[in-house]
């Protein structure tokens, strides 16, 4: 099998010159991630700029070619310890792993380890080990999220997670979502689909008196993507649910239910209705993105969530739906936001679609902007 040399960040990695993209590819490797791994460095290295102890451990317990955990152990700047676990059941990735160590230099404070093994296993025999367990497989991260979340320490660790089967989350395969997240999902906003992902993982992380706090969520083209911080304590697994509820959404309006006052008919969830982002992490991580001269898209998505993390709205205004809705031909979105400025509201455009925009106006003030700049 033919293969040539890459360099993402500043990490170089031998892939295969012929690839699927899908399972039947002998190791797992997809460049478009890039921008993931691009973000997901930054974001840990925002942490670690304000993390004070000896040792920090991460684990990539789905590791493939070994992109992501090898960029950890390579980029990340840390003087402490950097211990970094990669695993993976296929035995031809493990060969892929141990050969991309072999053509990098890393710095004498990093331990690196590989383990050939299945997924959950690696997680379950290092319960309360990490600061950092990733779980970034392909499809779903729900078979692995107890064993993800069991493994993380239970004060101030974070579980990282990516979800790729955003058809589901996003209401395609309505009784699959049920099945893998115990949620319904409802059509229409991709932040619903990590706001699922994010309840679900509250919802198994409260079993063990755990609370897990969001520190940063993107939704990027084929996935959903979160950091999650823990918080040790039935009280604070008590307040994470408090975060949860049901969604009613019908034309851009929503109506929303709490969680402990239980389903009803019509609605969809649970979803973690609380705030996404951390602002100062958001901005530390663009920081970080843009000064190491990360992918131009990776920075232009933490630009944008830089202002979108300072609203708390649920969902956004999606101004197609709205103008197909009250059938106005659809205004310019520049004009839209410069309009609602000028009448004094907070307005940003959202990073995973150009066709939507949060704001604190309501839909009727959104409703008679579109009706004054439209040309019907």
């Amino acid at each position: 099998m033919a293969k040539k040399t890459i360099i993402e960040g500043s990490t170089k990695l031998n892939v295969s010159e012929e690839r699927t993209l899908s399972k039947k590819d002998p190791v797992f490797y997809n460049p478009v991630m890039e921008i993931n791994r691009d973000i997901s460095i930054s974001t840990i290295q925002a942490f670690l700029d304000n993390f004070k102890r000896d040792e920090f451990k991460i684990c990539d317990a789905l590791g493939g070619s070994g992109a992501r955990g090898l960029r950890y152990a390579k980029e990340l700047d840390f003087k402490g310890i950097l211990d970094i676990s990669i695993g993976d059941i296929n035995p031809n990735a493990i060969r892929a792993i141990h050969e991309n160590i072999k053509i990098n230099e890393f710095n004498d404070n990093v331990k690196l380890s590989v383990h050939h093994k299945d997924a959950n296993i690696l997680l379950s025999e290092n319960y309360r080990e990490f600061n950092v367990s990733d779980l970034d497989p392909f499809g779903s991260p729900a078979p692995y999220m107890d064993s993800g979340i069991r493994s993380t320490l239970t004060k101030g660790g974070i579980v990282c997670m990516t979800a790729t089967d955003t058809a589901v989350l996003c209401g395609a395969y309505h009784k699959s979502c049920i099945r893998r997240y115990n949620s319904v999902p409802i059509r229409g906003d991709k932040e619903y689909a990590v706001r699922i992902l994010i309840a679900s993982a509250i919802l198994n992380a409260a079993k063990y008196d755990i609370g897990l706090r969001p520190l940063f969520s993107h939704c990027t083209d084929h996935y959903v993507r979160t950091f999650m911080i823990t918080e040790r304590g039935a009280g604070k697994a008590e307040k994470a649910m408090e975060n949860l509820g049901y969604v009613k959404r019908q034309y851009e309006d929503i109506t929303v239910k709490n969680y402990f006052d239980g389903f009803e008919r019509g609605f969809g969830g649970p979803f973690y209705l609380g705030k996404l982002n951390d602002y100062d992490l958001v901005k530390n991580t663009y920081k970080i993105a843009k000064d190491r001269n990360y992918s131009h898209r990776a920075v232009e998505i933490l630009n944008t969530l830089k202002k979108e993390s300072e609203f708390e709205m649920v969902g956004s205004y999606n101004i197609h739906e709205i103008c197909s809705f009250i059938k106005k031909l659809v205004p310019p979105m520049d004009v839209i936001i410069q309009d609602l400025t000028d009448k004094g509201f907070k307005v940003s455009r959202v990073h995973y679609t150009p066709y939507a925009l949060k704001s604190d106006a309501k839909l009727s003030d959104i409703i008679v902007s579109i009706s004054e700049n439209s040309s019907i």
